[in-house]
């Protein structure tokens, strides 16, 4: 198994060459070890760049750019279907991406957030935003109210008491001076 995990390192490393050679050789060590020498490089090597990608669209999110970071999370998936996007990160994407005005874009990662941490009331609010601002009301009234019940920020649980009682109004609470608000915190 040293000579698998030193050839992972090599093939993340860039060195194919090499990893195949280690993986050449743990079969001969071990001839159970079934599988292509040259695939199983190239499942490292993706799997690296990957969790690359998955890093490099947190950044991308944080920085307002919705669209891209969207397109670093597919390429990622893409490469390694197992890569794994926690509800963070699905989360920051919902939420910032949402602040961008890209809220019906994100959406698919404020459900995949949601299906992750279904308990955690941040979430919740975020998706809440995302709905709100995609015309769902009625899903976004019940998202704050979970957050509502989960938080002890008594400050945080005023704002969101007042965003349901503006939309059980059929008010919109996110004005422009809202979003650019919530931006900055």
């Amino acid at each position: 198994m040293a000579l698998i995990a030193r050839g992972g390192e090599l093939a993340r490393d860039g060195n194919i060459d090499a990893a195949v050679s280690k993986f050449h050789k743990a079969q001969t060590w071990n001839p159970s070890l079934k599988f292509d020498p040259q695939a199983k490089a190239q499942e490292f090597v993706n799997k690296e760049q990957a969790e690359r990608l998955v890093t490099q669209g947190n950044y991308l999110v944080k920085e307002g750019k919705v669209t891209e970071a969207i397109a670093a999370y597919a390429n990622a998936q893409q490469l390694d279907p197992k890569v794994e996007i926690n509800a963070n990160s699905w989360n920051s994407l919902c939420w910032d991406g949402s602040l961008h005005r890209h809220a019906a874009d994100v959406m698919f990662a404020c459900e995949k957030a949601v299906q992750l941490a279904p308990n955690e009331g941040y979430i919740r609010d975020s998706r809440g935003l995302a709905r709100a601002l995609t015309g769902n009301t009625q899903g976004a009234i019940e998202d704050f109210e979970a957050f509502i019940a989960w938080t002890d920020d008594k400050e945080q649980k005023s704002q969101r008491q007042r965003w349901v009682k503006d939309l059980h109004a059929l008010k919109n609470p996110f004005t422009d001076a809202e979003l650019k608000t919530l931006l900055q915190q």
